[in-house]
């Protein structure tokens, strides 16, 4: 009982607070506080750097680069898989979604198709991918276009509204030399020292498709009368200023851009209604030279094609008539006056 008393009459020790053990998570985020309020980055898509590298290795025109991007733009849109793990049946599944869209007429059905798999050729020769997922995939079939080129009526439409223009020196030159079958992007990117007088030098070129081509006696008067007057009015040319100057507000005596021969071409085709783009100018120079007999090797080298399949849609009237020809040569027949 003496016992007993004895530790009843003793305080209880008191019962310690609890320690908790911080786990090593939170160790670690006590370590870098800023972890915890930084938002997470959306990871990087590595395929535009592919097409980026694509787009340096080949030598192409500003609006060349801006169209493939475009068309590539259109693929990566349409799925996220990785440029290595696409297949085949996602780009023919990606090509039934393009010839489902309302307003994409084939042609560019095609060229989008054209541009994936000219990406991809170039990927398998890079070795970032093994296999080519577009090689199967058929482009397609399209009418033959009609011929584009202008004829002499056209012709004299179109000069007589450039010399009846605000810039009737500047446009009627313009008009000479895309008669000469340089490309609008080619044009503008002359400047004075690419002509020497008698002839261009295109050192800017689509598909690297660089050259000299001679003037004809009409257009070298045009353009000689464009300098001349261009000096006249008080502009000190140099070797490297633009052949072609805007003159418009914004850009007023800068070099002439793709856009802006666009937009004299556009004005020329309201006034006369002829459809009119400066393509046609290019058809219509490799036309008139096939037709007058120049041998087709010599009038690609001045065109610059690299193959016949793209240059012979360029002649196609002059095929047709010089086959009408040896059909009325073949029956012994005078050929009539209207054909």
């Amino acid at each position: 009982m003496k016992i007993a008393g004895i530790r009843a009459s003793m305080p209880r020790r008191p019962i310690p607070d609890p320690v908790i053990i911080p786990s090593s998570t939170q160790i670690a985020r006590s370590a870098s506080p800023t972890s915890a309020v930084t938002p997470s980055q959306p990871p990087t898509d590595l395929r535009q750097s592919r097409v980026d590298e694509f787009l340096m290795a080949r030598s192409l025109s500003d609006n060349s680069k801006k169209a493939y991007q475009q068309d590539l733009q259109r693929f990566m849109d349409w799925t996220q898989t990785a440029w290595a793990s696409v297949t085949p049946r996602q780009v023919a599944l990606f090509k039934d979604d393009l010839l489902e869209e309302k307003f994409l007429a084939p042609a560019t059905v095609n060229r989008v198709l054209t541009t994936l798999k000219n990406f991809y050729g170039w990927m398998v020769d890079s070795e970032y991918v093994a296999k080519n997922p577009t090689k199967t995939i058929d482009l397609l079939e399209l009418e033959s276009p009609e011929a584009q080129d202008l004829s002499e009526a056209e012709l004299a439409s179109i000069y007589r509204v450039a010399a009846e223009s605000n810039y009737r020196e500047r446009n009627t030159a313009l008009v000479a030399i895309l008669l000469h079958g340089l490309r609008a992007a080619e044009v503008s990117a002359l400047n004075l020292e690419d002509y020497d007088g008698t002839r261009l030098h295109i050192r800017k070129a689509k598909s690297d498709s660089k050259g000299y081509v001679p003037l004809k006696e009409k257009a070298r008067g045009d353009l000689d009368a464009y300098l001349e007057w261009r000096s006249q009015q008080g502009e000190e040319l140099q070797p490297t200023s633009p052949l072609f100057i805007s003159r418009s507000r914004r850009s007023f005596g800068k070099r002439l851009t793709y856009w802006g021969i666009r937009d004299v071409v556009d004005a020329i085709q309201q006034v006369t209604g002829i459809d009119l783009h400066a393509h046609r100018f290019r058809h219509t120079f490799a036309t008139d030279l096939v037709l007058r007999g120049m041998d087709t090797y010599h009038v690609m080298t001045l065109t610059r094609h690299k193959s016949m399949q793209s240059f012979k849609r360029y002649t196609k009237r002059a095929d047709q008539i010089a086959a009408e020809k040896a059909f009325y040569q073949a029956l012994g027949e005078s050929q009539p006056e209207n054909v």
